[in-house]
């Protein structure tokens, strides 16, 4: 196929008025209208509440309004997708988390729309720019107190023994269930997976003795340990954490070799200027970093400062170590 010059010079022209329009954009961001966060989770948990917070300080900072569109459902699909169909003029940001990570992986599975709710429409590394991080949730083991194991071993040892020990999760494929698969495997324990639609009826269970133990967020176990009703036996993450400091890591408990914590980020539509895209990283890390952040956070989880390239490698890192569980684990 031949392109004559009329062709050429039709191209250039078109090339460099879309070179030119990245900045005109950028310069004019965010001038133009309010800036639109989804987030693919119901409202009042801590996606919501952490996203608003930061909100508050960017929308400040920018001089512009700053609205947050809650569209919740299907493993976060529903709203994640609305993200990556919307126009990547900087205008719209969306929450991401550890489930965008797996819902990709769990997306080569056969049966990946029956176990999410729904088929994932987009790509989650070619179709978002990471922009900043949000919030880090580190993650505790507990046991109700009717549990006799004060320990991580002593949980292990009663899986072997005793058939039939269970363990509750927020439903197949979500992050909490990689979680507890993953420390099955590395414990070598016998448990039994209870599936949940969420985090608030498996922790109902858990209280009232249905099951025996569950990964949870350290910021919403803390207040029950704290009254007794349940035991800590380890946090999964590579120090003790300030809010239980009296309880063991999974290393110090016997087993190295896992460290996880459940984290959420921002992300844009792939194409979204890179200089909006810098802009956005720079104003969301600055409020993520004020020290009145932790404390706005405090049931929500561990501020989150993060680099887009350091977003993306994890991404990367979290797409392999979650499609290995889950081709084990999830039929």
């Amino acid at each position: 196929m031949s392109i004559n010059r009329r062709e050429i010079f039709s191209l250039a022209a078109l090339g460099l008025g879309m070179a030119l329009s990245q900045p005109a954009l950028a310069q004019e961001w965010p001038a133009r209208q309010p800036l639109r966060i989804i987030v693919p989770y119901p409202a009042g948990g801590n996606a919501d509440s952490a996203a608003r917070a930061i909100a508050e300080i960017v929308s400040t900072n920018i001089k512009q309004t700053v609205i947050i569109d809650n569209r919740p459902g299907a493993s976060s699909i529903i709203g994640t997708e609305a993200v990556s169909r919307a126009p990547a003029d900087g205008y719209t940001l969306g929450v991401v988390s550890d489930s965008h990570a797996i819902n990709h992986a769990m997306a080569k599975l056969p049966k990946s729309a029956d176990i999410l709710g729904a088929k994932v429409p987009y790509d989650a590394v070619r179709n978002f720019v990471p922009v900043a991080g949000m919030i880090q949730v580190p993650l505790v083991l507990v046991v109700n107190p009717k549990v006799s194991a004060r320990s991580v071993k002593d949980l292990v040892a009663m899986s072997t023994k005793a058939p039939g020990t269970n363990f509750g999760t927020m439903g197949t494929g979500s992050p909490w269930s990689i979680h507890m698969h993953q420390l099955n495997n590395l414990t070598k324990g016998a448990f039994v997976d209870v599936p949940y639609k969420g985090l608030a009826p498996a922790a109902t269970d858990l209280l009232a003795g249905q099951i025996d133990t569950m990964v949870m967020p350290v910021h919403y176990a803390a207040q029950h340990i704290r009254a007794g009703k349940l035991v800590a036996l380890a946090t999964l993450g590579a120090q003790r954490h300030p809010m239980l400091p009296d309880v063991p890591t999974l290393a110090e408990a016997g087993y190295p070799g896992l460290s996880i914590a459940n984290y959420l980020y921002f992300v844009a539509p792939a194409g979204t200027p890179q200089p909006v895209v810098d802009r956005l990283s720079r104003e969301i890390n600055a409020a993520l970093r004020l020290p009145a952040m932790r404390e706005k956070m405090i049931t929500s989880g561990d501020p989150y400062p993060s680099e887009p390239s350091e977003l993306s490698a994890r991404l990367l890192r979290d797409i392999d170590a979650y499609g290995t569980v889950i081709q084990a684990t999830v039929k």
